[in-house]
């Protein structure tokens, strides 16, 4: 009896220390910030919980797409891709806010469209995971999109 006794005391010792030093991805969600550049990182859409990711790296040599939020609570997406064998640039920007795990979007040259809201999923300083769902007939599709800081 007295092993036992010292068994699940040693089970719950463990389970509590880890417990209390887990991460809270919630509390890094509503305290870190979103401001800096993010690479395209992957992407991934499908059922929730079984979204399917492919790399969403640029493979041209003119430059590496990009979403860059600023502290003045305006974006801009920077896309680059070969053309002719000549590098374009395609852009767009509007503006954003960040309340607790909820990002919206709202495109700055379009004046009566309502913001895209997405569920920030993880953000710290190196990583960014924003999800947004839909409902496509009787299912509801995840479709998320991972960020690195650069």
């Amino acid at each position: 009896m007295k092993k036992l006794s010292t068994l699940f005391l040693f089970l719950t010792t463990i389970g509590v220390i880890s417990t209390s030093c887990s991460n809270d991805d919630s509390s890094t969600v509503n305290n870190a910030s979103i401001v800096g550049k993010w690479e395209f990182s992957q992407y991934g859409i499908g059922p929730v919980g079984k979204e399917i990711f492919t790399d969403r790296t640029n493979i041209t040599e003119c430059g590496k797409d990009y979403m860059e939020f600023l502290s003045d609570g305006t974006y801009k997406i920077v896309l680059f891709k070969k053309d002719n064998g000549k590098c374009v640039t395609m852009e767009d920007d509007g503006k954003y806010t960040k309340n607790g795990s909820i990002l919206s979007l709202k495109k700055g040259n379009i004046e009566n469209l309502e913001p895209a809201n997405s569920e920030i999923i993880l953000l710290n300083k190196s990583s960014l995971k924003i999800r947004i769902t839909s409902q496509i007939e009787k299912e509801t599709v995840s479709e998320i999109s991972i960020f690195k800081k650069i």
